[in-house]
């Protein structure tokens, strides 16, 4: 399931559907902005950053990424999340 799940979200299609389905609109943005400063959708930049997660994610990557879907009813969105949780963080 989670190579199935991780699989789509590595396509730009699915990758901006999971985005328009996470509802946190100040993710979007920054996702939003990142994607138009590198002249690409915000699902092909989403796809891409996902592969880069898949192929180059450590152990604690992994695990953070597990556990978050194992507790949502919705583990795509979950992973996604996480994913751009940590690709995009919050400005602090």
């Amino acid at each position: 399931m989670l190579g199935n799940i991780l699989g789509g979200l590595t396509k730009a299609a699915a990758a901006e559907q999971f985005l328009a389905a996470i509802g946190d609109e100040a993710l979007l943005e920054r996702v939003k902005r990142v994607a138009e400063e590198n002249n690409v959708s915000p699902g092909t930049y989403v796809a891409a950053t996902v592969r880069h997660l898949l192929d180059h994610g450590d152990e604690e990557v992994w695990l953070d990424l597990v556990g978050k879907m194992a507790n949502s009813p919705q583990p795509g969105a979950a992973a996604l999340r996480a994913i751009l949780a940590r690709a995009f963080p919050a400005p602090v």
